[in-house]
Parts: C-alpha cells; structure tokens; sequence
C-alpha cells in the first residue's frame, strides 16, 4: 500500500515538472521574440535619424529665400510660383437700380445699370513682389485702370514700395473699392474734392511701420502721385506734370478684447488749377471705432474731415474749404446690417453759378450679405444741393464676385 501510494506521488510530481518545463519554454520564446521586435524598432529608429540629419544637411546648404507666401520653384529659367503659372483672377460685378429726381445726374435717374465690373488680377512676380490689377468696365462701354501697380517688399528700413495706378492711401475711404464701402455711393466729400469715382494716379508710394513706444501701432505711407484729380475733382489743378505730395500716418489700438480705435492724419500738396506751384494744400483726420457684441455683432463710428487751403486763388471769394462725413453702421447678424451717414462740403468755384456755397447729405441703408460673395443694399439719400434743389433718391445695389479677389463683401 505504501509502494503504491509512492508512485502515484511520483507521478504526481512528474506531471507537475513536466507543464512547467513547458510554460518555461514558451516564455521563452515570447521573450524571444519580444526582443527581436525591439532591435527592428531600434534599427528604424537608426535608420530614420539618419535620413534626417542628411535632409537638414542638404537644407542647410541652400542659400537663405526671402519670406514669400508661395513656395518657388524653377522649371527651366522661368520661376514658378505656387506651383502655377495663371494668375490669380476674380470677377466683381456692381449693378445698380436707381429711383428718384436726381437733378446732378439726370443720365442715371431711373435706370438699371451695370454700374461696374471689376476684373482683379494678382500673383507674385518673384520672391521679393507682387503685382496687382483692377481693370473697370461699365454698360456704357467706357474701360478704366483703377489699379495697376507692383508692391517690392523688404525695402530698406522694412519698408513696402508700390509703383503704377494706384488708389492713393489719403484718409480712409478713397483708397477703398466700391464693393468695401458700407454705402453704395463715395460720401459727398471724396465726390467733390477728388473726383465723382474717387481718384487713382499713376505715382509711388512707399509704407512702414513706425517702431515707437506707444500703446498705438503706428504705420507711415509717403507717396508721390500724378498732378489732379479724379473726374469732377476740384481739390487740385488739372496740371498734370506738376505732382501731388501727400503722406498719412494710420495709428490703430485694440482698446481690449471687444473694442478696437484707429486714427489717422493726412497731409497733401498740389497745384492750384494751371499753375506751376503747390497751391493747395489739404489736411485730413479719419477715425474709425469698432466695438463688437459678438463674432456676427458689432457697431462702427467712421468719420472722415477735410480741410484745404487754396493761396492765391483766381476765382474763389474764399481761400479755405472743409468737407466731412459721419458714418454710424450696425452690424445686427451674419446676414443683416443698417447704418446712417451724414454729409457736408464746401463747394469750390461755385458761387458764380449757384447762390448757395455748401452741400449737405443724409443717407440710410440696408443691407443683407446672401453670402461672402453675394451682397444686396438698398439705400435712401437726400441731398441739398447748391443749385438750391432737393436731390432724393432710392438705390438698390447687388454686388457680387467671382473667383479670387482681394475685395471681400463682408
């Protein structure tokens, strides 16, 4: 009875012995393999910080590219920027229906037209400039360069130049399009001084932002522009070869999170109808305060105020001349926005024609953005003008854009 019991305990034993040789066994082999896993890891690992030491060795050795957008690349000996050669083009129409008794404009009473339509061409040249055109047409088939100009940028002293048609950088509104105006018409001050259109020059310009210590950022543009003005302008003479002198200084601050303000003071000098000094001389202050109650909120105070000195005036019985706007515009959703703007203007050479020297202007309007490419605008203006007549009229704008384009609708 005991041999047996010795057994079967030996037996026991052996069975016991024998799963864990096993389990030592396939632990091994686990091991095994887990190991053989790690060194093909390690051996990618190697193989990949290789490959990158040699690609910083390789960039390394290029010669440093001036910061451009675009990547540029070489394709023969012409460069290729962006990786194409077309331009960027874009397509902003303006149509305007006109309603009323508008005694200064008796050839757009009561029409639909196409007020303008805008093609916008741009791309970068090289890695150092960008050239840039607005070609305007309208229904009656007149064609004008609004824009066509190349901006160099890294001048010394981290300056941009631009050179061509340009829209001069004077206040605030005249260097802005159509389409980027809260009104559908330029105020009655940009109408008289510079022209009925606003005014583009050929000229130069150059722009920098000033490094002081400020709680403002201060951006300086000088500029040289060809001697007149826009259509119906009479800021300045109709000499051409003498030119017009101006620079304006733009101060912007975010007040806080919510509230931004921008000033900004011009200065400008030109000839005085034919003659071959600088006889007028202008002085502008724009502001404009933003405060928004939401991303789709907000409210906007936009002014604008001309003075000009015209020495040695010929015909005017006065030498001194103010003109001005003030714009207060709601922006109530994504989709909806109102606002109100007031005019004034002192006329120049008017009084042998008409018995009142000024002009004033109310406007309302509203406007519905349909999309950031597709924007409606309806607008009443009355205007009292100095032929001593009432100019009232209702407008309805649609503006839209196609493809690319600087000017956004929103």
């Amino acid at each position: 009875m005991r041999i047996v019991f010795i057994i079967i305990l030996f037996s026991y034993f052996l069975i016991i012995n024998t799963a864990f040789a096993d389990e030592i066994t396939e632990l091994k082999e686990q091991v095994k393999a887990l190991t053989q896993t790690v060194q093909d890891l390690q051996s990618t690992v190697e193989q990949q910080q290789k490959e990158i030491a040699s690609l910083k060795e390789s960039q390394n050795a290029k010669p440093p590219i001036a910061t451009v957008q675009s990547v540029t690349q070489t394709q023969g000996s012409r460069p290729l920027l962006g990786g194409k050669f077309t331009p960027e083009i874009g397509v902003v129409a303006d149509t305007v229906l006109r309603i009323g008794s508008p005694h200064d404009d008796t050839n757009g009473s009561n029409r639909l037209s196409l007020r303008e339509l805008e093609l916008v061409l741009g791309s970068n040249v090289d890695p150092y400039s960008r050239l840039d055109a607005v070609i305007s047409f309208d229904d009656e088939k007149n064609v004008s360069v609004e824009e066509a100009y190349l901006s160099r940028f890294g001048l010394p002293f981290n300056a941009t130049g631009r050179i061509g048609v340009v829209k001069p950088r004077i206040g605030k509104d005249l260097a802005l399009h159509r389409d980027i105006l809260d009104t559908i018409d330029e105020p009655l001050v940009i109408q008289r001084y510079f022209g009925d259109d606003g005014m583009s020059k050929p000229g130069v310009d150059f722009t920098k932002l000033i490094d002081i210590p400020s709680p403002f950022v201060h951006q300086l543009t000088f500029g040289v522009l060809e001697g007149g003005t826009g259509d119906g302008g009479t800021a300045f003479g109709s000499l051409k070869r003498l030119p017009t002198i101006y620079a304006h200084l733009k101060n912007y601050r975010d007040i806080n999170d919510m509230t931004s303000f921008e000033i900004g003071n011009t200065v400008a000098s030109g000839s005085n109808k034919g003659d071959k000094e600088f006889k007028s001389d202008i002085l502008g202050l724009d502001t404009t305060l933003i405060h928004h109650f939401s991303p789709n909120q907000d409210i906007k105070f936009q002014s604008e105020l001309f003075y000009l000195n015209r020495r040695k005036a010929l015909v005017e019985t006065k030498d001194n001349f103010w003109g001005g706007y003030g714009l207060l515009d709601f922006r109530l959703n994504s989709l909806w926005s109102t606002g109100f703007q007031f005019d004034y203007v002192d006329l120049i050479n008017n009084l042998s024609t008409n018995p009142k020297d000024k002009e004033l202007g109310y406007m309302g309007y509203l406007t519905f953005y349909q999309s950031e490419f597709a924007r409606w605008r309806m607008q009443f203006s009355h205007t009292d003008l100095a032929t001593g007549k009432a100019d009232d009229k209702v407008m309805l704008q649609g503006t839209f854009a196609i493809g690319d384009h600087k000017h956004k609708l929103q």
